[in-house]
């Protein structure tokens, strides 16, 4: 791996989700899938979200998101991985889209690593307890670099309000990705 640069999907390719932000509470792990489903729907397989929720490079996401929130967060409480990935794979059932969410609890530079070698954004979890300055969040990752110091990091896109937020991999705990 070449150190001290960014590899990963161009940061142009999240600039239509820029405003795909959370409005309040704790929905960060739908927004982040829905960030992670229109990457899909307009960069590999735009039959993986249903034009009634999405067209292909739309910049709005209202109709995806109240449609994912309901699978992902229908309470509005904070989420663990396994609730993404599950809530994502009922997504799946529910469209008809022959795809299942992925989930780790640990390993996240690991998986982040390998998705976006495969030109794959991945949502990955943040925690305070870890060292986040956000406290507990979800985000979705789509570069990676290692420094020749050693020191790891992710590019990712903040539903906070940032979408090339470059944080420290030591903040990650865990990962949701589709196959």
């Amino acid at each position: 791996m070449t150190k001290d640069q960014w590899k990963g999907i161009p940061e142009d390719h999240f600039k239509t989700y820029r405003k795909w932000l959370t409005p309040k509470g704790y929905l960060c792990g739908t927004y982040a899938a829905a960030v992670l489903l229109g990457y899909y729907q307009d960069y590999i397989d735009e039959a993986i979200v249903p034009t009634y929720l999405r067209t292909k490079n739309e910049d709005k996401a209202d109709t995806l998101v109240h449609f994912l929130q309901m699978f992902i967060q229908p309470k509005g409480l904070p989420t663990i991985s396994l609730q993404v990935a599950h809530g994502l794979s009922t997504y799946f059932s529910h469209t008809k889209v022959p795809l299942r969410g992925r989930m780790t609890m640990i390993g996240g530079w690991q998986r982040a690593k390998k998705r976006i070698d495969q030109g794959k954004p991945v949502i990955v979890g943040v925690l305070k307890v870890l060292g986040s300055t956000y406290g507990n969040h979800w985000v979705t990752a789509y570069a990676y670099m290692e420094t020749t110091e050693g020191k790891r990091f992710l590019k990712v896109h903040d539903n906070w309000g940032d979408y090339k937020k470059v944080i420290p991999v030591e903040w990650v705990n865990g990962t949701v990705s589709l196959p």
